[in-house]
């Protein structure tokens, strides 16, 4: 590695990636873990990868998303305390850099708490971020689709090794190619304490309950993780962006950079007026943790092929 975008000095970065079951935190697992500690100036670069044994069978959609079977996680898997360990010593007390920070944190805190061991202090860095602040104009910021715009080698996306490398290069294209606006202290944070982001935080009331209508063009990312039918007051922990767009009045609802819906046409004029009345206005993305309250699909012959309720918490401090 010895592109001018590569640094040549200064401390090593470990990048990393992680496969999951679902987008719970709480309730999914993490199957595949990836790491590549970047020494400036080095002629090689050490890496891990290791699929992870877990208790419970993957979902079709899962399997047929990564490429990873049920068959391969019992032939090669290991269990996830011992990965776990493994990991904690490969990045040892370095700064850590991930595509969409929040996601890995999350899944990353929770095996350290269903396993034991103590919260990890490293400092945290989130290459989506940086992507979407070096360029803002692209329609989506999607790591495959990133990886066509700067022209990386083709891989297998969905599997961990291969997104921690395409992330890499993100992060340090995005660092060398833009003018970051984000002050230090948002920049950096302790992975025990939250990841880093740009994305303000909307102040107002503590809770804030919206209304997402989809089509059946996003009825199957609804469905994986919601399923067809669920109870209205069901809770899921899950972690969505909501887009607010410039050129209409629409405000999209995002997991993971995936289209799932549109707020309510009312909602999202009032989440907008909101949003304008917290001074937030120049800003066009918004990521917030929230609960799902429950999904139906619908059986009217109209665009709202799908109904999800979202509670979404704010900081009124």
């Amino acid at each position: 590695m010895h592109d001018t975008h590569y640094p040549q000095t200064g401390n090593p970065i470990v990048f990393f990636d992680f496969e999951t079951t679902g987008l719970s935190a709480k309730t999914d697992l993490i199957i595949e873990v990836a790491a590549v500690k970047y020494v400036p100036g080095a002629k090689s670069h050490p890496h891990m990868q290791q699929l992870i044994l877990i208790d419970r069978p993957l979902s079709p959609f899962i399997s047929r998303l990564t490429g990873i079977t049920n068959d391969m996680l019992q032939r090669e898997g290991r269990p996830m305390d011992v990965v776990l360990d493994e990991f904690i010593e490969f990045i040892s007390d370095h700064d850590v850099v991930s595509f969409n920070i929040n996601f890995d944190t999350g899944f990353l805190n929770s095996a350290l708490t269903r396993h034991g061991r103590s919260p990890l202090k490293n400092i945290g860095h989130c290459a989506l971020a940086r992507a979407r602040e070096a360029w803002p104009d692209l329609p989506n910021h999607k790591l495959g689709h990133l990886a066509d715009y700067l022209g990386l080698e083709n891989g297998v996306a969905h599997r961990a090794l291969n997104d921690t490398l395409w992330a890499l290069e993100v992060y340090f294209r995005a660092l060398h190619g833009a003018h970051p606006t984000m002050s230090p202290s948002r920049a950096t944070k302790a992975l025990s304490t939250g990841s880093p982001s740009a994305i303000p935080v909307i102040t107002g009331p503590r809770q804030f309950r919206i209304e997402v209508l989809g089509t059946k063009r996003y009825q199957q990312s609804f469905e994986a993780i919601c399923g067809p039918r669920t109870n209205k007051g069901a809770a899921l922990d899950i972690q969505v962006q909501l887009r607010v767009e410039t050129k209409s009045s629409a405000v999209r609802v995002l997991i993971q950079d995936e289209v799932i819906g549109n707020l309510a046409p009312r909602i999202a004029q009032d989440f907008r007026r909101a949003i304008s009345a917290g001074h937030l206005g120049e800003f066009t993305h918004f990521e917030c943790s929230a609960k799902i309250r429950g999904g139906k699909i619908c059986s009217s012959p109209d665009e709202r092929h799908y109904v999800m309720w979202l509670d979404i918490p704010q900081d009124d401090d």
